[in-house]
């Protein structure tokens, strides 16, 4: 700070000794700062260190309000430069958890060689046993206030409205608005989660764009079933304990980026898995393999199961070998 003035100087360490008293002083710092999804996921290594009573955890996070009652052990802190360069002063940079690189030039991320909450664990730092989820916790008022969808089946037609939109993540509108009706016809409630902008599903309550993110976490917690593609409602279904069916297609294995726990209706085609976001050659193949038909099955089946705990799956950190 030598190039400020003494009374900037003198400013700058009042701001960073207050920060430290706001937030306390961090033992270890973590961040994403990409999409909504991946702020969730980080969720999980923060959780695995508070376990291991690592101490004061800053957390830097572009969607704080998600993570409102994260627990009084983490310090949720925004995605503002000034932070980051007093955390690397205080000696505790923020370990960045990103999993991957894109290619513009072949759309293509680079291939997953573990499962990407135990990458990004391990970019956290952590060794020795780790689970697979993420975590969010909400309040009884909360749960309370979407009591009335307490054993529905939510529903996501897109995730096109995403901030990184994928092309190749979408399943054919018709045939899940053909799942839909065969919801409706066996008698189930069905809620149709998502944004303003999606694809409206006939026959399913309509609360696309009517309800906050942890409005939305709250409905999934009381469902019975969600249905849906990979993406964030995948990752906050997981994180409130509700079953789940995915239309996965090929562009990604679930075992890389989803939840055993979960019914996946995989695609399987000789190109996949590509890790592709938008382009195709194959016109997408692997999904149009997948009929209605299929994923109905799916979710009978997954309807037919007791309504309780998901199983955890874990990994070894280290080793990357699964513990099951």
């Amino acid at each position: 700070m030598s190039q400020f003035s003494p009374g900037t100087r003198l400013r700058l360490l009042a701001w960073g000794a207050g920060q430290v008293v706001r937030h306390g002083r961090p033992a270890l710092a973590l961040g994403f700062l990409g999409s909504i999804g991946d702020d969730l996921l980080c969720t999980a290594p923060v959780d695995e260190w508070r376990r291991r009573q690592a101490g004061r955890i800053w957390f830097f996070s572009r969607h704080p309000d998600l993570h409102r009652l994260i627990g009084p052990q983490v310090s949720l802190i925004p995605d503002d430069p000034r932070f980051q360069r007093l955390a690397a002063r205080l000696g505790r940079p923020m370990r960045a958890l990103g999993y991957s690189t894109f290619d513009p030039i072949t759309d293509r991320d680079t291939p997953l060689r573990e499962h990407i909450i135990a990458d990004m664990c391990r970019r956290a730092g952590l060794s020795g046993t780790v689970r697979l989820r993420p975590h969010l916790k909400l309040a009884p008022s909360e749960l309370a206030d979407a009591a009335a969808w307490n054993g529905c089946v939510a529903v996501q037609s897109s995730s096109l409205t995403a901030a990184l939109p994928m092309q190749n993540k979408q399943w054919r509108l018709d045939r899940l608005q053909k799942v839909t009706g065969l919801l409706v016809a066996r008698g189930e409630r069905v809620v149709q989660i998502g944004t303003a902008g999606d694809p409206v599903l006939h026959g399913a309550a309509d609360l696309r764009g009517k309800t906050s993110l942890r409005q939305t976490a709250a409905i999934l917690a009381q469902a019975r079933l969600f249905v849906g593609i990979v993406g964030f409602v995948m990752h906050l279904a997981r994180a409130v304990e509700c079953p789940a069916v995915i239309v996965y297609g090929g562009r990604e294995p679930p075992a890389l980026t989803g939840y055993l726990c979960n019914i996946n209706v995989v695609g399987r085609t000789p190109c996949s898995p590509c890790w592709q976001r938008n382009r195709c050659d194959f016109e997408h193949a692997c999904m149009e393999t997948i009929a209605a038909a299929q994923v109905a099955d799916a979710v009978e089946d997954a309807l037919s199961r007791p309504r309780g705990p998901l199983f955890e799956e874990t990994a070894m950190i280290g080793n990357a070998s699964a513990q099951n």
